[in-house]
């Protein structure tokens, strides 16, 4: 897993970069954590558009090591103001490990639909 896949919502720009050497070790809850402590305002509104929603495989997926289909999915609580991370089973991280990403951020935010 060699690159990061950044999706900014309000520019509506997809752009794939190289991990950063700070990263190379990391995976799952440990990059979301780290993700959001180093690119997010602590006191940015957590539902507003500079939070950020991070999805990351564990380190061991995309391996054959039994049981290493975790993935994490991190930002900046609405509930706390803290960081939260959600953790689940499956092969999703699998499939994103496979495919090479580290991690997917989102973020930004999409403007209004005019009614």
């Amino acid at each position: 897993m060699d690159k990061i896949l950044r999706i900014n919502m309000s520019s509506k720009e997809i752009k794939v970069e190289d991990v950063p050497e700070k990263y190379a070790s990391l995976g799952g809850r440990a990059l979301t954590s780290q993700v959001v402590l180093d690119e997010v305002d602590p006191t940015c509104e957590p539902l507003g558009p500079l939070n950020k929603l991070i999805f990351a495989p564990g380190l061991l997926s995309g391996t054959s090591a039994p049981s290493s289909g975790r993935f994490s999915v991190g930002a900046k609580s609405p509930l706390t103001g803290g960081i939260k991370e959600a953790n689940a089973g499956g092969v999703a991280s699998q499939k994103m490990a496979n495919l090479g990403y580290k991690a997917i951020v989102v973020e930004g935010q999409p403007a209004d639909k005019e009614k």
